[in-house]
């Protein structure tokens, strides 16, 4: 798993200079054509993860709990995301990683519930494992659409 967790901090480090020199309104902006912003990308990574890997763990989630439901699936913006929140979720976004990883060293998720996602459908993941390599996937689908957005930033 140790390219597994190298891959995500790239991508995730990849993200955090995409976003690196902008303000806290153009991490805010929502392009014409688009439903979220860039601060809501790098919020919905974190929320993602700590779901798919602590929850369906029935583990405690790592992150501020206020955060679950502004960056879920299925979430959209509803309010403009502050500079200290924006600048929480960029902490996050490497920390929980480390900390995942650290915990995998455990038992700590030993009785993983199965779940079917909905990103590809029918695809299920039945243990910790498939969840940390579809971590891989989707940050790569949000680090897309991160460009994309960019672009209109």
């Amino acid at each position: 798993m140790d390219k597994t967790f190298e891959v995500i901090r790239a991508g995730r480090k990849a993200l955090l200079n995409l976003v690196e020199n902008l303000s806290t309104e153009q991490l805010n902006k929502i392009p014409v054509g688009f439903n979220n912003n860039l601060a809501w990308q790098i919020g919905h990574l974190v929320v993602s993860q700590q779901i798919l890997c602590y929850r369906l763990s029935n583990n405690e989630l790592l992150i501020d709990l206020n955060l679950v439901d502004k960056y879920k699936n299925g979430s959209k913006p509803a309010h403009f995301i502050t500079s200290e929140e924006i600048t929480l979720l960029k902490s996050y976004l490497m920390s929980t990683i480390d900390q995942l990883e650290d915990d995998l060293a455990t038992d700590k998720f030993a009785h993983y519930t199965p779940y079917t996602i909905s990103t590809y459908k029918g695809y299920q993941l039945e243990r910790i494992e498939d969840a940390i390599k579809f971590i891989v996937s989707h940050d790569g689908l949000h680090y897309g659409c991160s460009l994309m957005i960019r672009k209109f930033v």
